[in-house]
């Protein structure tokens, strides 16, 4: 239950940390790169260039959460955790009694079903299958209900972290902060709002559409 939990946030938190050190170790060697480009291969630059945050300096350091400590001590999300685990047992403890009652209502009928006219047996074998259906369908609600319940806390949990790591970052100017496990995936969840280059690189990039 909790590996499942666990690997639903890794995929709400899921960005590749190799972007970090690309931009913040790579930045200078890319630019000297260029600037040492042959004249005639040249590349058509964005004209918003100008506007893009300075990588290379005056931005702060890249911090890590050990993610098992965060999901072993914070309370929020051992809280969460716990009340969604009891949902959860609730949940199934409804439907294996109402799969209990319709099989017990097969074996009635199957007791019974040699003495009854052909007509009462249609009759009972149809409320039979509706009863059955229903119950597929109870229980497809069950599961889109759980499913909905675990991704609230995902993002409630994103939330929480989100604006916590703002309030922290402005006192230690941190650039980025990523949840860390050993031998695991590192997933970012905070970024500093002055690197984000995205509008710069989408206007670039429709820009240079454009132009073919």
């Amino acid at each position: 239950m909790n590996q499942r939990i666990s690997l639903i946030l890794n995929g709400v938190l899921a960005i590749a940390v190799i972007v970090l050190y690309v931009l913040h170790f790579k930045g200078q060697k890319a630019a000297s790169d260029v600037e040492a480009t042959d004249s005639t291969q040249t590349t058509e630059a964005p004209l918003i260039i100008d506007s893009l945050p300075n990588i290379v300096s005056g931005n702060g350091a890249i911090a890590y959460i050990d993610y098992d400590q965060l999901t072993t001590k914070y309370q929020f999300y051992k809280d969460g955790v716990a009340n969604l685990e009891n949902d959860y047992k609730k949940k199934q403890q409804d439907l294996m009694k109402r799969q209990e009652t319709l099989e017990q209502n097969a074996a009635n009928y199957q007791q019974v079903a040699g003495g009854l006219t052909p007509d009462v047996r249609e009759k009972r074998e149809r409320m039979l299958m509706e009863e059955d259906q229903k119950l597929r369908e109870y229980a497809d609600k069950l599961d889109k209900e759980w499913s909905d319940k675990q991704q609230t806390f995902a993002k409630n949990l994103l939330t929480k972290l989100d604006e916590y790591l703002k309030v922290l970052s402005k006192e230690k100017n941190y650039s980025y902060v990523f949840t860390y496990t050993k031998g695991g995936p590192a997933n970012i969840v905070y970024a500093k709002d002055s690197l984000n280059i995205s509008t710069q690189v989408i206007n670039g990039l429709n820009a240079q559409y454009k132009k073919k």
